[in-house]
């Protein structure tokens, strides 16, 4: 008992809310692909930058809150500019241009933050401390605030794509983008304001995260591995299915790493997709015929 209430229990809390901001991260990948058919590379980096451009506003500012705002901001500003500049000439050829695009936008981001920064290891300090009594156990309050933070703005991405407008017309051009077109709706605005707030949640998740891990330019190629790994475990394209494996994943690497080195942790992350993938090609919710 002892065991479990001083072991278990955080590490399980500790998947929980790694697998919250995960999804957050995984998302964005997910609706980016299902609307634009477009695997993005660069995805890790904006999650990066998020966690840069927090760095810079909590200097400027001495607030986190000012930079959970304006961070998210600025870096869905880049997206957009990125997807006018560079993805939108793309999408009427093969996807094997957009893969390579998004792969060198990933190189020039994260070089470009070193160029900025520097390649050093830097901290995010959480904006309050201290740990709340919880299952016989105590458990500090900025982790129990990013699994509620996250919680919620999952909630709300759910409620936006199936309750509102602008959700439903998202929705409508990944299913149709020609007929959504002919209704005269701006199908090349619907995508660039999408890819603005898919790297807005990157960035979200990237300064969330940041005060539990270390900021330095490499951090996103971690996380993009982990988050194609949760895309293709959900199905290809599945908001739903992101969440439930992004969930998987987090409580998965958390329970590993009592028993396993961090290496290990990796190899059995992928053996998993893979065994994921022979029971179920598609993965947990993918549809058929998403990838042709």
């Amino acid at each position: 008992m002892d065991y479990v209430v001083a072991v278990l229990l955080p590490q399980l809390l500790h998947g929980l809310v790694f697998g919250a901001a995960l999804g957050l991260l995984a998302l964005g990948l997910t609706v980016i692909f299902g609307l634009l058919g477009v695997m993005n590379f660069a995805h890790g980096e904006l999650y990066m930058l998020g966690a840069y451009a927090g760095i810079a506003v909590i200097g400027l500012t001495h607030s986190f809150w000012a930079a959970l705002v304006v961070a998210p901001l600025a870096v869905g500003a880049i997206g957009a500019v990125t997807e006018v500049t560079t993805l939108r000439p793309l999408y009427r050829r093969e996807p094997l241009y957009a893969l390579i695009l998004t792969f060198g936008l990933a190189l020039v981001f994260r070089e470009g933050a070193r160029q900025i920064w520097g390649g050093d290891m830097r901290r995010i300090l959480p904006p309050f401390s201290g740990s709340t009594p919880l299952l016989g156990m105590t458990y500090p309050n900025y982790r129990l605030f990013l699994l509620a933070a996250s919680s919620v703005l999952l909630l709300a991405i759910w409620l936006f794509f199936t309750k509102t407008r602008a959700g439903i017309l998202v929705r409508a051009a990944v299913q149709d983008a020609e007929m959504l077109d002919g209704l005269g709706v701006n199908v090349p605005r619907v995508f660039t304001l999408t890819f603005a707030g898919s790297a807005a949640l990157a960035a979200l998740a990237g300064l969330l995260l940041a005060p539990i891990f270390t900021v330095y330019p490499q951090m996103g190629v971690e996380m993009i591995l982990l988050a194609f790994i949760v895309v293709i475990l959900g199905g290809m394209g599945s908001m739903g299915g992101s969440v439930v494996a992004a969930v998987v994943i987090g409580l998965a690497q958390s329970l590993l790493t009592l028993w396993m080195n961090p290496q290990r942790v990796a190899i059995a992350i992928f053996a998993l997709m893979i065994v994921v993938l022979i029971v179920r090609p598609r993965g947990f919710f993918g549809r058929e015929g998403v990838l042709e």
